[in-house]
């Protein structure tokens, strides 16, 4: 049963460095509403004081501030070195941000509405989609974006490590993209793909 009767609501996923964004981005330039669960993580780690509240309790304030604000990064070295931690935190953060995505869709008014949700399938959300398509790319295009992007290598195995790989979520997919080539290549499948709903 999908959850949005009345809109056809499309679920963006793959691993980390996949390409996500640039499809969502490429959907967004053919007028669907787009959501990013990534901006919302943001915007609750700077706007949510329970959030944060929770995070200082457990953790401590050294631990998660840095000159006074939220330092996303030490968090990262937290969880992705702990997936006892990671659990943790995933357990307090994921309903926030599934309850935002979840009223930004309902309060739209557009039919079409695509959402990227790095973890779709880890946290079982396939009932709120009417397609669900992963972006694929192999593990070594992953780990060098990552590196590419400023992270060591060990940072980038834990963050590959911590998602179902892209093979797996790619065959429980409806659609693949390929996100191995450039963001024209990956936007002519989303344009290809929008066809559908012209």
């Amino acid at each position: 049963m999908v959850y949005f009767a009345d809109k056809i609501v499309v679920g963006i996923t793959g691993g980390v460095a996949s390409g996500k964004s640039t499809a969502l981005k490429a959907f967004a330039q053919l007028d669907w509403n787009t959501i990013s669960t990534d901006e919302i993580v943001s915007d609750l780690w700077s706007s949510d004081e329970n959030l944060i509240r929770a995070v200082q309790d457990h953790w401590g304030k050294g631990e998660i501030f840095s000159r006074g604000n939220i330092d996303k990064e030490k968090i990262a070295r937290i969880v992705f070195n702990n997936p006892i931690e990671r659990a943790w935190l995933e357990n307090i953060i994921q309903p926030l941000v599934r309850s935002k995505w979840v009223s930004h869709v309902e309060q739209s008014n557009g039919k079409l509405q695509v959402v990227e949700v790095p973890l779709l399938y880890e946290k079982n959300l396939e009932p709120y989609f009417s397609y669900i398509i992963s972006v694929f790319v192999p593990v070594k295009i992953q780990f060098s974006r990552l590196l590419s992007r400023g992270f060591s290598e060990d940072e980038a195995r834990s963050r590959i490590a911590s998602q179902l790989s892209c093979e797996e979520k790619a065959k429980k997919a409806d659609v693949v993209f390929l996100g191995t080539g450039s963001d024209v290549f990956l936007s002519g499948q989303v344009q290809e793909f929008s066809r559908n709903f012209s």
